[in-house]
């Protein structure tokens, strides 16, 4: 995906992307033992005419380097949402009404960083890079550092390659253009990076490959130059918008593997998907998503096996496994409310088969802020009344 050309004009249209008074008040600074990532009730909400929708609606979760967060839901759940909020890339009918994303480049810092400090300008002759400087809130800095941000320290897989990828530019001009945007090398050591990176994501005869545009790779391809883009800078966090969407499963299984690696040199990785086999074998911890709430969080083996909150346990009877031969289905019943009139209480209430009334349908079940489900502690927490007992 293509740099955008510095505009002032644009710098005004996208500095208010959040609500500055809404979140000038909201907490103190994480301390230098801090996750990589730590965002804390984070609300983000659409205008539609003249409704508001609540799409993502106090979302807390925590990331450490070197493992994987899934953030798991049905469509609409708000995981997209969360994670471009992440990186402030939302359309202009969206804002992020309050919260704070506290991004520690220091706790995914590699040894001997060579592109560390070279600025942002071709040469290295630009702003120094303050990634490093300890944890900052990604929704107040300006528009100009926040570039500083993406593409170096912050990574963006994103879920269709060819409406991402500038169908019109070569891959060798899509990825050199941040190597060079951001100041981390020349023209000539850009272009042998980028082969370097397509050939380390399986793509073969990755000289020729770079000279080749978009829509001349197939979709396996596309999502691996897309990978390779990502990466070509060594960013301490990963965000992978369903990397595998749209691919054959031995491509899935080939993308999976790669991403294996990105985690073990230490990146941390948050991965948006709907598929818990995906979920099963790559990520560390999960987090489920309902109506653009966290509804449970917990290590990956905890909540596959014994899921607590009711829509989990419904996701998880929707799916079917090798083994299961004989198992009927349990599909949740109705779909997801409609944003902008979510219903009283626990917003599952109308489709769960546990619900009690009053408090299920007046009260809304919270998730502590800072919990430690998805930090790797081995916490969990679910947020309903009526909690699924152990098996």
């Amino acid at each position: 995906m293509t740099t955008p050309t510095r505009d002032r004009a644009d710098d005004r249209r996208r500095r208010p992307v959040h609500d500055t008074d809404a979140t000038s008040g909201s907490g103190s600074a994480p301390g230098p033992d801090a996750p990589l990532l730590s965002v804390r009730d984070l609300h983000v909400h659409f205008r539609r005419g003249k409704e508001i929708l609540r799409a993502v609606d106090g979302v807390s979760f925590d990331l450490h380097a070197g493992r994987a967060l899934a953030v798991v839901g049905e469509s609409g759940s708000g995981k997209t949402v969360t994670a471009r909020s992440l990186l402030r890339l939302l359309p202009r009918n969206a804002r992020i009404a309050d919260g704070q994303v506290w991004f520690n480049h220091a706790a995914g810092s590699r040894d001997g960083d060579q592109h560390a400090n070279r600025g942002d300008r071709p040469g290295g002759r630009g702003r120094r890079d303050r990634g490093a400087a300890g944890p900052r809130d990604l929704l107040r800095l300006g528009e100009r550092e926040m570039r500083r941000v993406r593409g170096r320290n912050i990574g963006m897989v994103f879920q269709n390659a060819m409406e991402a990828m500038n169908p019109t530019l070569t891959l060798e001009r899509q990825l050199t253009e941040h190597l060079l945007w951001h100041g981390i090398c020349g023209k000539a050591e850009a272009r042998d990076r980028a082969v370097r990176a397509l050939g380390d994501v399986g793509i073969p005869e990755p000289e020729r490959r770079i000279r080749t545009y978009p829509f001349q790779l197939s979709g396996g391809m596309r999502q691996r130059a897309m990978i390779a883009m990502a990466m070509l800078t060594q960013p301490a966090l990963l965000i992978a918008d369903e990397p595998t969407t749209a691919v054959d499963v031995t491509v899935q299984r080939q993308i999976l593997d790669l991403l294996v690696e990105v985690k073990n040199r230490g990146t941390g990785i948050v991965m948006i998907t709907h598929d818990l086999g995906v979920a099963r074998y790559f990520c560390d911890d999960v987090v489920v998503m309902y109506a653009g709430r966290v509804v449970e969080r917990a290590s990956t083996p905890d909540l596959l096996d014994t899921p607590r909150h009711p829509y989990s346990v419904g996701l998880l009877g929707s799916c079917v496994e090798i083994g299961d031969r004989g198992r009927a289905l349990a599909p949740i019943q109705g779909a997801p409310p409609d944003l902008a009139r979510r219903p009283q209480g626990c917003a599952f209430h109308p489709r769960c088969g546990m619900a009690e009334a009053p408090r299920c349908l007046t009260d809304q079940p919270l998730l502590p802020l800072g919990g430690d489900g998805s930090g790797g502690t081995g916490g969990r927490e679910a947020a309903c009344w009526k909690v699924v007992p152990d098996a």
